[in-house]
C-alpha cells in the first residue's frame, strides 16, 4: 500500500485504485515524520513558520532519502543493461510511489528488444488495469504501436491503433491498410493524407503514389491540394497537379504558381479581370502575398476591385481583414481608417481591439473612446480597456470620469492597477494575503496519489514527469483545492507548481506564493556585477520561466532566463569566452548570461528599460522597426507592440519588478520613473 495512505490512518482517502491493496503497520518513526510535517505545511501557509518547519519537512525527505536513492539506482541499471541488479531494486521499491514508473520503463525497455505479440498486449493490458495511469499507458501504447509497425505485424496494428488511448499514426496506419488489403482507392482517410502539402514518410509516400498512379484524384481533392499548398506557399505540391486539370484551368494556375515573389505583375495583367470562381480564388491569394511587400498598393487595388467580384462573404471579410491588419502590425497611418471601413464581425476580438490600438498611436482620442464602446461588455470592463477609456477620457478634459476609473482600478495588483495609481499618487495595492488552507483537505492533498508522485519525481530529478503528474491533477479542481495544492508544493519546494496552481485559483494576492525570492545569491551577484536592479532580474525569471530550472521552450531557449543557445553563446564570446560549452540549466551560469544580455540591451537602448526589456523577448532588432519617426508616451507604445506575446511580456515583467521590489525593500519604485517617452527612431533605421 501506498506509505502515506499508511501515514495517515485517520484520513479518508478519496482514491480510485482498481486493486485492493493491503494495509502494512507503518513504523512510528515515519509516522511521526509525516504528521509533523503536515502540521508544518498549516503552519507555514499561515505565516507562522520556524525554523522547526524546516527541519520537519527535512524528515518527511529523510523518509524517502533511501528510496529515491534506489531509484535513481534502479533507472542507471536499466539503462545500462544490469538487468539483475534492477529487478532486485524493483522489488526493493515495492512500496515506493514511483514503482510503476520503473514497471513503464522496464516495458518500454523489453518492447524494443522483443518482438511483440499476445504477450505484449497482455502486459499492456494488465498495466492499464493495475495503475489507473492513462498517461503512461498512453505512452506504451504508442510505443507497442510502433513496434507492431516495424515488425509489419499490420493486423494487430490495425486492432490495437483503434483502441482509447492509441496514438494517430496517419502513415502506419496507411501501410496497414495496404498489407491487409483493406485500401481502396482514395477514400476520405487517404484524401486527407493526399492534399496535405509536405513530404511524406518514404513507405508512406509510395503508397500515396501508387495510388495516384493507379486512380484519378477526386476532382475537389485535386482542387484542395492545390489551394492547400498555394496557402502554404509551397507550389511545388501544387505543380503536379496541373496535368489533371483542364486547359484554361491549367494555364492559371501555371501562372498562379509561377507568381512567385512578384504577384502584383499577375494580379495587374488583365488575366484575372473575368469573374470566375478560380480566378476569385487566386486573387485573393495574390492580393495578400503582394501586401507582404506593398502593403498600401495591395490594399488600394483591393479597395478599387473588391465590388467588381462575387466574392464570398468569408472571402471577402478575410482578405481585408489580412490586409487592414498587416497596415496595423506595421503601424501604417492607413490602418485606423481601413479598419474602420467595414464590419466587424461579433467574434472577431482581435480586430476590434487593433481599431484601439490604431486610434492610441494616431492619439485620435474621440476614435479610442468610440472603438472601446464598441467592445463586448465583459471585454470593455477588462483592466487594460478600462484604463485606455480613462487615457481618453483625461485627454478630452473629461478629468472626473478619467479619475473615477484610475481610483476603482489603482485597487488592483496589475501593470494597469500600478499606472492607474501613478496617475492618482497613491500607493501600490500590494500586499499578501496568505492561503489559509484546511486542515482536512490539506491532510487529504498531501496524500493525494499523483500530487505525492509529482512530489517524488521533482525530488528524483524527473521534472517533466513531476510537471505532467501535477498538472494532470490539476484538472478540474475547485478553487480550494488549487490554493491548497499550491500551499503543498511551495513546502515540497516545487515552487514553479506553486506559482501554477495558486495562479489557476482565486487568490491572486497569495504573494508569498506566486512571487517567490528564490536563487538569492546568484540574482545578488549578477546585479552587483552588471548593475540591473534586482526586482527586474526576478522579474524576468518569473516571466520566462517560473523558477523552472530546466525548462526548454518550443523554440529552443533554455533556463530560468530562458537563454537561446546562440544568443548564450554570442554573450560568452562579448564576455571573452570562445567555445563556450557550458550549462544553460546551472543557475548561476544562466542568472550570469542572463544579466549580462539585459545590460547589454540596456546599453543599446541608452538605459531605457521599457526597450531593453522588449528586446530580451523580441530581440532589439525589431525594437529598433518598432520605434517610430517622432518619440511617443510610453504606455501607448507598449500596448501597441505588434507582438502579442511580447506586448504582454514587457507588461508583465513591469509589473512582476514593481512586486519583487515590494518584497526585497518593503516599497516599489513607481512605473511612472521607468516609462519615459520612447525616442524616435535614429536616422537610417
Amino acid at each position: 500500500m501506498n506509505r502515506l495512505a499508511r501515514a495517515y490512518p485517520g484520513v479518508v482517502m478519496m482514491f480510485d485504485f482498481k486493486r485492493q491493496m493491503a494495509f502494512r503497520p507503518v513504523t512510528s518513526q515515519r509516522l511521526a515524520a509525516c504528521l509533523l510535517a503536515l502540521a508544518s505545511v498549516s503552519l507555514a501557509a499561515s505565516g507562522e513558520a520556524t525554523a522547526q518547519t524546516a527541519g520537519s519537512v527535512e524528515a518527511v525527505d529523510a523518509v524517502y532519502a533511501a528510496e529515491r536513492e534506489q531509484f535513481t539506482q534502479a533507472l542507471d541499471a536499466l539503462k545500462s543493461g544490469q538487468r539483475s541488479r534492477f529487478d532486485a531494486l524493483e522489488v526493493a521499491l515495492a512500496d515506493y510511489p514511483l514503482r510503476e514508473y520503473l514497471e513503464y520503463e522496464r516495458l518500454k525497455r523489453d518492447w524494443r528488444d522483443e518482438t511483440p505479440g499476445a504477450v505484449q498486449i497482455d502486459q499492456l493490458n494488465d498495466f492499464e488495469q493495475r495503475t489507473g495511469d492513462a498517461s503512461l499507458t498512453r505512452r506504451l501504447t504508442h510505443t507497442l504501436q510502433k513496434r507492431f509497425a516495424d515488425t509489419e505485424q499490420w493486423r494487430t496494428f490495425l486492432a490495437l491503433s483503434h483502441s482509447r488511448l492509441a496514438a494517430a499514426m496517419s502513415c502506419e496506419m496507411l501501410q496497414a491498410r495496404q498489407a491487409t488489403g483493406a485500401l481502396d482507392g482514395f477514400d476520405d482517410d487517404v484524401i486527407e493524407l493526399w492534399v496535405k502539402p509536405r513530404k511524406h514518410d518514404k513507405d508512406c509516400q509510395e503508397i500515396l503514389d501508387k495510388l495516384q498512379a493507379a486512380n484519378t484524384p477526386p476532382v475537389a481533392a485535386i482542387w484542395e491540394k492545390i489551394y492547400q499548398a498555394m496557402e502554404a506557399n509551397k507550389p511545388e505540391f501544387a505543380k503536379p497537379m496541373l496535368g489533371y486539370l483542364a486547359t484554361t484551368d491549367r494555364k492559371q494556375v501555371e501562372r498562379w504558381i509561377k507568381s512567385g515573389k512578384k504577384p502584383q505583375a499577375f494580379v495587374l495583367s488583365g488575366d484575372l479581370d473575368q469573374d470566375t470562381l478560380l480566378n476569385r480564388i487566386i486573387l485573393l491569394d495574390l492580393l495578400v502575398d503582394w501586401s507582404r511587400e506593398d502593403t498600401l498598393a495591395a490594399m488600394t487595388h483591393w479597395l478599387k476591385i473588391r465590388d467588381k467580384y462575387a466574392f464570398t462573404a468569408d472571402g471577402y471579410y478575410e482578405t481585408h481583414r489580412a490586409l487592414a491588419m498587416r497596415a496595423a502590425y506595421r503601424r501604417m497611418p492607413e490602418a485606423a481608417a481601413w479598419l474602420r471601413s467595414f464590419e466587424v464581425r461579433e467574434d472577431d476580438l482581435e480586430l476590434m481591439e487593433w481599431r484601439i490600438r490604431t486610434s492610441l498611436l494616431a492619439q485620435d482620442w474621440p476614435a479610442v473612446l468610440a472603438s472601446i464602446a464598441l467592445l463586448p461588455p465583459e471585454e470593455r470592463q477588462e483592466d487594460h480597456w478600462a484604463y485606455w477609456e480613462a487615457r481618453a477620457l483625461g485627454q478630452l478634459d473629461r478629468v472626473s470620469e478619467a479619475q473615477a476609473i484610475y481610483t476603482k482600478l489603482a485597487d488592483l495588483q496589475s501593470y494597469y492597477g500600478f499606472l492607474s495609481a501613478d496617475k492618482m499618487q497613491l500607493e501600490y495595492s500590494i500586499y499578501d494575503e496568505p492561503i489559509i488552507p484546511g486542515v482536512s483537505l490539506l491532510a487529504r492533498l498531501s496524500a493525494e496519489p499523483a500530487l505525492v508522485r509529482a512530489r517524488e519525481f521533482h525530488h528524483v530529478d524527473l521534472t517533466n514527469e513531476s510537471r505532467r503528474e501535477w498538472n494532470n491533477w490539476l484538472r478540474g479542481k475547485t478553487s480550494e483545492e488549487l490554493a491548497t495544492a499550491a500551499v503543498l508544493a511551495s513546502s515540497w519546494g516545487m515552487h514553479d507548481r506553486a506559482i501554477y496552481a495558486a495562479g489557476l485559483s482565486d487568490s491572486p494576492r497569495a504573494i508569498a506564493l506566486r512571487f517567490p525570492v528564490l536563487y538569492r545569491s546568484d540574482v545578488a551577484r549578477a546585479s552587483m556585477e552588471h548593475s540591473i536592479e534586482p526586482a527586474w532580474i526576478f522579474g524576468v525569471m518569473r516571466r520566462e520561466s517560473a523558477y523552472i530550472r530546466d525548462v526548454r521552450s518550443g523554440a529552443g531557449a533554455v533556463g530560468l532566463m530562458q537563454l537561446m543557445p546562440a544568443t548564450a553563446k554570442y554573450v560568452a564570446g562579448l564576455q571573452g569566452k570562445r567555445n563556450w560549452k557550458g550549462d544553460l540549466t546551472d543557475s548561476a551560469t544562466n542568472i550570469g548570461f542572463g544579466t549580462y544580455y539585459l545590460r547589454h540591451v540596456m546599453n543599446k537602448f541608452n538605459d531605457h528599460q521599457v526597450l531593453a526589456t522588449a528586446s530580451y523577448n523580441a530581440g532589439p532588432s525589431r525594437v529598433d522597426q518598432w520605434l517610430r519617426d517622432s518619440s511617443i508616451e510610453a504606455d501607448i507604445w507598449i500596448d501597441t507592440i505588434p507582438f502579442t506575446e511580447t506586448r504582454r511580456y514587457v507588461r508583465a515583467v513591469l509589473a512582476y519588478a514593481a512586486i519583487y521590489d515590494y518584497h526585497l525593500r518593503g516599497t516599489a519604485q513607481r512605473l511612472s520613473e521607468k516609462l519615459r517617452p520612447i525616442p524616435a527612431a535614429a536616422s537610417g533605421v
